[in-house]
C-alpha cells in the first residue's frame, strides 16, 4: 500500500501527542484516513480479523510511512486486538528512543498496554493493572502510559485510584499543567461517582465550569456521549450544540461570541464534533438540519 503525503511534520504530531495523549489527531490527515478506511467495516469476525491483519502488516513494515505505522498501531490498541499484542510488545521493545523512532515506540507501547488491560478477565482486574501502570509498570515503558492510565481510571470513575493518580501525575509533570490534569481527573471521578448514571454524569460535565485551558472536560463529555450511542445521549448532544449556536450567533447569523471567552474559542470544534457524531450515528444532513442545527451556516471558517 502506498501512503499519501502529509503536510504536518512528525515533530508537530509528536508535540500534540505528548501534550494530549487522550486525543486522536489526524481527522484531516491522509494517513489517518487510510487507517480508518481499513477498519471501517469490522462487523463480522472475519472482517475484523482481516482488518487487524492488514493493520499489523503496516505496523511491522519498516518501509512504510512512519505516521501510517503510528496510526495503524493506535487503531490496533483501540480495537483491543489481542492477535497483535505480542507483535506490538516485541516492536516496542526493539525500537530505540532516537528521533526517527521515538513516537512509534511510544504509540506501539501504549497500544500494547491498551490490549493488555482489555485482556484482563474483569473490571477489578483491569483497574488493578491500570493502577500498576501509573507507576510505570513492567516493560515495555513509555511516558504516555502512566498518563493514559490516569485518564482511563478517571474515565471509569475509580475513586480509590485518585491518590495514586495524583502522585503519578505530579511525578510525571510537576507543573501547573500537571495540576490542571489532576483537577480534570478529580472532576471526572466526582461526576461519575456521584451521578445515578454515566449519561447523567456526562450531561453534568457539559454544564460544569471547565477550568482547563483547552476545555478538556467538555471535549471528554462530548466524546463519551458519542460512545454511548443512545437516543438520550444524542438528544443531549443536540441540545448542547444548539446552546453553542445560540451563544455564539444571533438570529440573523451574526457572530456574537465574546472575544477571549474560552468556551467560544472552542465552540467551533465542539459543534463540528457533535455534527460528526450525529452523522456517524446514521442521521442524514436533512435530519440534522431538522433539529435546528445548521453546520452549513454556523461555525464556518472564513
Amino acid at each position: 500500500m502506498k501512503s499519501k503525503s502529509v503536510m504536518f511534520s512528525l515533530t508537530c504530531i509528536t508535540f500534540i501527542f505528548g501534550l494530549f495523549p487522550e486525543l486522536t489527531v489526524g481527522d484531516k490527515i491522509p494517513e489517518y484516513e487510510v487507517i480508518e478506511e481499513i477498519s471501517r467495516d469490522i462487523a463480522t469476525p472475519q472482517k475484523r480479523s482481516a482488518a487487524i491483519g492488514e493493520l499489523s502488516a503496516i505496523v511491522k513494515d519498516s518501509m512504510q510511512n512512519t505516521m501510517l505505522r503510528q496510526f495503524a498501531a493506535e487503531k490496533l490498541g483501540e480495537l483491543g486486538a489481542i492477535e497483535a499484542k505480542d507483535m506490538l510488545k516485541n516492536l516496542a521493545e526493539s525500537l530505540d528512543w532516537g528521533d526517527s523512532t521515538r513516537q512509534l515506540k511510544r504509540v506501539t507501547t501504549l497500544a500494547y498496554w491498551k490490549i493488555r488491560v482489555v485482556e484482563e478477565p474483569n473490571e477489578p482486574a483491569q483497574e488493578e493493572l491500570l493502577i500498576k501502570l501509573l507507576k510505570g509498570g513492567p516493560p515495555p515503558h513509555a511516558d504516555v502510559v502512566p498518563t493514559w492510565a490516569a485518564d482511563e481510571l478517571a474515565n471509569r470513575g475509580v475513586k480509590k485510584a485518585l491518590p495514586a493518580i495524583i502522585k503519578s501525575i505530579r511525578h510525571m509533570n510537576p507543573t501547573e499543567r500537571g495540576e490542571e490534569h489532576i483537577r480534570l481527573c478529580k472532576t471526572k471521578i466526582e461526576l461519575l461517582s456521584t451521578s445515578a448514571s454515566r449519561q447523567e454524569a456526562l450531561t453534568k460535565a457539559l454544564a460544569t465550569k471547565d477550568f482547563t485551558r483547552y476545555q478538556r472536560l467538555k471535549r471528554w463529555a462530548i466524546k463519551e456521549l458519542g460512545k454511548l450511542g443512545t437516543q438520550e445521549s444524542r438528544y443531549t448532544l443536540i441540545a448542547y450544540a444548539l446552546e453553542l449556536q445560540s451563544k455564539c450567533y444571533d438570529e440573523n447569523g451574526k457572530w456574537i461570541g465574546r472575544k477571549g471567552d474560552r468556551l467560544a474559542a472552542h465552540a467551533s470544534e465542539f459543534y463540528h464534533s457533535i455534527i460528526k457524531i450525529l452523522e456517524n450515528s446514521g442521521m442524514t444532513v436533512a435530519e440534522v438540519k431538522a433539529t435546528g442545527l445548521r453546520p452549513d451556516k454556523f461555525f464556518i471558517s472564513p
